[in-house]
């Protein structure tokens, strides 16, 4: 299987349980990768053969800011949702990193792997 990764993408989003959270726009950090079969676009050097990782990156930017959400968890299995329904994949891994949301603690986040 090959893999298309996203290593570091910044989102905007609305997230968490508490009012101050609900009124602040935070940054999380993404790592997504997704299967795929690389071999066509590499034959034939198009990028309408390959998977286009611009493409996700603005989707998942884009459904992160519109959306609000009170846990990681909730936007995480709707974000591997939409990857997994709008491009060509059938897997996709998606660690979301919220900072220091815990005091003592340097990252918090989620791990979660999908496929359709």
């Amino acid at each position: 299987m090959d893999k298309i990764y996203l290593s570091g993408l910044k989102c905007e989003c609305t997230i968490g349980v508490w009012e101050w959270e609900k009124a602040i726009s935070q940054t999380l950090i993404l790592d997504i990768e997704l299967a795929t079969d690389v071999a066509k676009a590499a034959q034939n050097d198009d990028l309408n053969d390959a998977l286009d990782y611009q493409a996700v990156a603005k989707r998942v930017q884009g459904y992160a800011k519109d959306n609000a959400f009170e846990l990681i968890e909730t936007l995480i299995e709707k974000l591997a949702a939409v990857i997994l329904s709008e491009f060509d994949t059938n897997w996709v891994r998606i660690k979301l990193d919220k900072g220091q949301a815990v005091k003592g603690v340097k990252n918090i986040g989620v791990i979660i792997e999908r496929s359709s």
